[in-house]
C-alpha cells in the first residue's frame, strides 16, 4: 500500500487582499450610484413640489387678479397714505423696496367676493416676518421669503403663506409702469376705459440652489365704473 502526500494550495495573503480591493471597489461603486440616484429622485421630488406649488400659486393669483374691481369714491381699499380712497383705481402697487428698487405688493378689490358674495379687499406680497402670538413679529434674517396673501385688513400678521418655497424676488409689470418709489401708487384705473394688463415675475428658488423664472400675465375680465 503506497500513502501519497498530496499538499493543498491555498490562497497567499496578497491574493486576499487584492480580491479584497476589488470586492470593496465594487461596493463602492455599487453604493456610490445608488447614493446618486436617491440623491437625484431627491431632488427630481423637491422640483416637483416647486412646480406644484408655484402652478398652484399662478392658478389662484390669476383668478383673483382677474376679477380686479374699481375703488370708488368712498372706499377703504385702494386707499394713500393718508387713508383717501382712489377713485378710479384698479391695481395699487405696495410695499416699495428702494434697495431692489421694485414693488413688493399688488393691492386691489377682488369682485369674485367672499362666500357671502361681498367684494374682497385683497393683497399679494413677498414677506420673510416669523408672526407668532398676537401681533408680535420677529424678523429673522435667514428666514425664507415667501409670497403671501391679505385679505380685508391691513395688519399682516393675519396674512397667510401661499408658498413654503423661498421665492427670491417677485417683479409687478403694469404697463405703462409710471410707478417708482411712490408707496402706495396707482399702477392702472379705469380712466382709459381700457382692460389693464398685469404681468407678475417670480424669481424662485430651486432645490439645487439655483433660479427658477416663472411669469403670470393677466388681463381685467371685470371693469365696473367708479362713482
Amino acid at each position: 500500500m503506497q500513502i501519497t502526500n498530496t499538499k493543498q494550495r491555498g490562497f497567499t495573503i496578497i491574493e486576499l487582499i487584492v480580491v479584497m480591493a476589488i470586492f470593496m471597489f465594487i461596493i463602492g461603486a455599487a453604493i456610490s450610484i445608488f447614493l446618486s440616484i436617491v440623491n437625484m429622485q431627491r431632488k427630481v421630488l423637491s422640483d416637483q413640489q416647486l412646480l406644484n406649488q408655484i402652478g398652484y400659486v399662478e392658478e389662484y393669483m390669476s383668478k383673483a387678479l382677474r376679477m380686479a374691481g374699481v375703488e370708488t369714491s368712498s372706499g377703504t381699499c385702494l386707499v394713500d397714505s393718508n387713508n383717501k380712497p382712489y377713485s378710479g383705481a384698479i391695481y395699487e402697487l405696495t410695499d416699495w423696496d428702494a434697495g431692489l428698487g421694485q414693488y413688493k405688493g399688488i393691492k386691489f378689490i377682488n369682485l369674485n367676493g367672499d362666500s357671502n358674495g361681498n367684494p374682497i379687499c385683497q393683497k399679494f406680497f413677498l414677506d420673510n416676518l416669523t408672526h407668532v402670538s398676537g401681533n408680535l413679529v420677529l424678523n429673522i434674517p435667514d428666514n425664507p421669503i415667501v409670497l403671501k396673501d391679505l385679505q380685508n385688513s391691513t395688519d399682516i400678521t393675519k396674512a397667510f403663506p401661499l408658498t413654503s418655497v423661498k421665492i427670491n424676488s417677485m417683479k409687478i409689470y403694469v404697463p405703462p409702469n409710471i410707478c417708482t418709489g411712490q408707496d402706495p401708487c396707482v399702477a392702472a384705473s379705469n380712466t382709459s376705459g381700457s382692460q389693464p394688463r398685469i404681468t407678475i415675475v417670480l424669481n424662485v428658488k430651486n432645490s439645487a440652489g439655483g433660479n427658477m423664472i416663472f411669469q403670470i400675465t393677466v388681463s381685467g375680465r371685470n371693469l365696473n365704473s367708479a362713482s
